[in-house]
């Protein structure tokens, strides 16, 4: 009986998070990335890129300080952002999380570093043009998503997809009238592949995408929110639009989604 419960004990145990002092002692931090979302994050050969990366690359800096540590990328999707975070799998998760009333009660977010609304890629030749030209037809989405939720509550029939890659896939090979996301997710298929096309793109209320800790991890969550402070103040949101969010969406990117220094200044 003893073996038991000391085993239930070290179970338990290895579900609560990595503090910030234990992150900075085993000079390693694990990250929850997506890694098929241009341009947020992407992998190629084995290596990950995209703005998330790079801000998380910023923001380790920060953790870490001039001693310096590594960084271990996780791959979670869809409800296993949030999961992941719960059950100590990964320190924190930046895969595009959308900041919800049911998330917070699950987990604490940081700061927002991005903001969103739903948006829907169709096929261009389907010449879809608003939301009515979607009733009575099936919409891809990732379950634990808002766009999937939201297009559920409005009564669509929504069709499963494990990740943002697939849905995309799934719609070009004709399953499906549409893939709802993140309009910025969405933005960005069509700026590489002109057979599709978003024309709906300000769905739902504007959400924020901040980064997700387990709840009472209060100094990696400060520390976190010091860092993008400062990473606005030294202009790195501006210096990134500029160089790499504007030209791969070529435009199509509106600076209020992205800037949120404004909300920065109050700190």
């Amino acid at each position: 009986m003893k073996k038991i419960i000391f085993a239930l004990l070290i179970a338990s145990c290895s579900l609560f998070a990595n503090s910030l002092a234990q992150i900075k002692e085993k000079g390693l931090i694990r990250i929850g990335i997506d890694g098929s979302l241009p341009p947020l994050s992407v992998s190629e050969d084995g290596k990950y890129s995209g703005f998330e990366i790079s801000l998380i690359e910023e923001l380790s800096k920060e953790i870490f300080g001039d001693k310096g540590g590594k960084i271990e990328y996780v791959v979670t999707l869809g409800n296993d952002r949030i999961t992941a975070v719960q059950d100590n799998k990964v320190d924190l998760d930046i895969a595009a999380i959308t900041v919800t009333k049911e998330r917070e009660k699950l987990v604490d977010f940081s700061n927002p570093y991005f903001s969103v609304n739903i948006g829907v890629l169709t096929r261009t030749d389907d010449n879809i043009k608003t939301v009515d030209d979607l009733q009575d037809k099936e919409i891809l989405a990732e379950p634990g998503t808002t766009a999937f939720d939201y297009f559920n509550k409005e009564g669509f029939k929504v069709i499963s997809c494990a990740s943002s890659s697939e849905c995309f896939r799934a719609l070009k090979s004709g399953r499906g009238s549409g893939y709802a996301d993140d309009n910025m997710v969405v933005l960005g298929y069509s700026v590489v592949d002109r057979k599709v096309e978003v024309n709906i793109k300000n769905l739902g209320t504007t959400d924020f995408l901040a980064i997700a800790v387990q709840k009472g991890n209060d100094d990696l969550l400060n520390a976190l929110n010091d860092g993008l402070v400062k990473l606005s103040k030294n202009g790195f949101f501006k210096k990134i639009f500029n160089d790499s969010i504007d030209p791969f969406y070529k435009g199509k990117a509106e600076k209020k989604y992205f800037l949120l220094d404004d909300l920065y200044k109050m700190f």
